[in-house]
């Protein structure tokens, strides 16, 4: 165990594949992770959604960048400089390109501290998706993923609880992204479909799904926080939600330890979409703010890895700290 940080394990519960072409970039990946001081991780696909986002036009996000620019002007601060139309568009696409392909999944799922979630797609209707979805589990995944943003879809929308279905009937998690997201998303207009309070009709039926919501519903560049607020109200009246801080600033995550029930929360970093320069730093960051603030030992570890191995059926490997020089 590093003597630099105050666990004696840690599993990100919140990680991204990026396209691996081949068995050497997944093991370049994997090292990279092990690398960080984790002892194992949540990995998560987002699906194809390219088709979508070509419907949206330059005209529409002008629009609503005009609408809403003073909400940017006055929350945004320093990076309101770089949220311009152009380089919102611009990012939206990149995102298309970046996180859109699950290759060589087998490689990762085979090990017993990594655990591989499929990327539902919204786009399908919902008899075609639950085929997939049962047939990913097959695959070797071991979860669903839902990032309903890029689809432009509510959280209560069909597909949602198609995929929610599948997963409590094969006693599965489900990581549901929650908040804004790069690009066009940060605008109001798109950043809506991230609001956790929509899943509110569908976790009703489904009270024993284990339902992850990502970023404590909190994602955004503009307004970190954005929905955490309606994340914390589906937490208190149910008990198989959980959260993970991924992404989050670290300033803002003891004030989550205070208020969300510990047994729930989780750590994730989102590497290598946020924390892409060193993920070993962003985990530094948020423990040591975390000692800091007070959290106590005993806290951390449940927070730390504790909690993700109940959720994920996971083991933390302290021996990963060994490969660490």
């Amino acid at each position: 165990m590093k003597a630099d940080i105050p666990v004696s394990c840690i599993i990100d519960a919140h990680v991204h594949s990026p396209v691996m072409k081949n068995t050497k970039e997944v093991n370049e990946y994997l090292r990279k992770l092990v690398d960080s001081g984790i002892g194992g991780a949540v990995i998560l696909g987002i699906p194809p959604f390219r088709d979508l986002l070509l419907k949206v036009s330059y005209d529409d996000i002008l629009k609503e960048y005009d609408r809403t620019k003073y909400l940017i002007d006055k929350f945004a601060g320093e990076i309101k400089e770089v949220l311009t139309p152009e380089n919102l568009f611009l990012m939206a696409h990149q995102l298309s390109e970046s996180f859109c392909k699950f290759i060589k999944h087998q490689e990762i799922s085979a090990l017993s501290n990594f655990t591989v979630l499929f990327p539902a797609n919204l786009a399908l209707e919902p008899d075609a998706l639950a085929t997939i979805l049962e047939r990913s589990i097959n695959e070797g995944f071991r979860g669903f993923k839902i990032i309903s943003t890029l689809f432009f879809k509510y959280l209560n929308d069909p597909s949602i609880e198609t995929t929610i279905a599948v997963a409590n009937e094969k006693g599965l998690p489900v990581t549901i992204h929650g908040g804004c997201d790069p690009g066009i998303w940060e605008l109001p207009k798109f950043c809506k479909y991230g609001d956790p309070s929509k899943l509110d009709s569908i976790l009703s039926k489904y009270r024993d799904a284990k339902i992850i919501i990502a970023h404590a519903g909190g994602y955004s560049a503009i307004a970190p926080g954005v929905f955490m607020d309606e994340t914390l109200s589906l937490v208190k009246k149910y008990e198989n939600v959980y959260i993970d801080t991924s992404a989050l600033p670290s300033q803002i995550i003891p004030l989550i330890m205070k208020d969300f029930p510990i047994d729930r929360i989780m750590y994730g970093s989102d590497y290598p979409a946020v924390s892409n320069s060193d993920p070993k730093l962003y985990m530094e960051d948020v423990f040591f703010t975390l000692l800091n603030s007070g959290i106590s030992r005993r806290n951390l570890e449940k927070y730390a890895h504790e909690n993700a191995e109940y959720i994920f059926n996971l083991e933390c490997l302290t021996s990963n700290y060994d490969l660490i020089k």
